[in-house]
């Protein structure tokens, strides 16, 4: 009788560090997936922001006047004049957040588009941005809604993954300041 409570007490433990290690194969798969999530997000943002980076740097090359180099912004769009590829033409530079249901093919329902126009062509590629943000200071560092007056430019740019690890959407967050030298 007693070697029949240590098969059971045997099988017993046995089944539960089995149930053990699946769960810890399970916990690591699911944080490797989610891992991998996060490194994709993290490179859409630093491809995001090294084009707003180059395209605000250059905001206002080859303005006569640079307090009209800004052609009209908010909190989430700016419109504004720029030689951005060097030709001696000025061009104009507009970005602004879509609306949420614009985003076809993602299951996250706060993705959104960022939408980038030079000229009359519009670049659009969502990389799973949720928010942008735009905020404008003069030149004592005082935040300003005159754009005539703005000298310095900082954005915040929200991205997120667009498809869950158990309702968890892999996320990266970006503050940047820009201080144009034309401006």
């Amino acid at each position: 009788m007693g070697a029949m409570i240590d098969l059971v007490g045997s099988f017993i433990v046995g089944g539960l560090l089995l149930i053990m290690v699946l769960s810890v194969k399970t916990n690591v798969s699911d944080m490797t997936v989610l891992d991998q999530l996060e490194l994709i997000v993290q490179e859409n943002m630093v491809e995001v922001v090294s084009e707003i980076d180059f395209d605000f740097r250059k905001l206002g090359c080859g303005v006569q006047n640079p307090a009209l180099s800004i052609i009209r912004a908010d909190t989430s769009s700016i419109t504004f004049w720029s030689d951005i590829d060097n030709d001696g033409d000025l061009d104009s530079i507009r970005y602004w957040l879509g609306a949420t249901g614009e985003v076809m093919g993602t299951v996250n329902p706060r993705d959104r588009i960022l939408h980038r126009r030079v000229n009359n062509q519009t670049n659009t590629g969502s990389l799973g941005v949720v928010d942008f943000q735009l905020r404008f200071f003069d030149i004592a560092g005082a935040s300003t809604n005159n754009t005539t007056l703005a000298k310095r430019i900082d954005y915040y740019l929200l991205i997120e993954n667009p498809f869950p690890i158990d309702t968890v959407y892999a996320r990266s967050a970006w503050n940047g300041t820009i201080r144009p030298k034309n401006l």
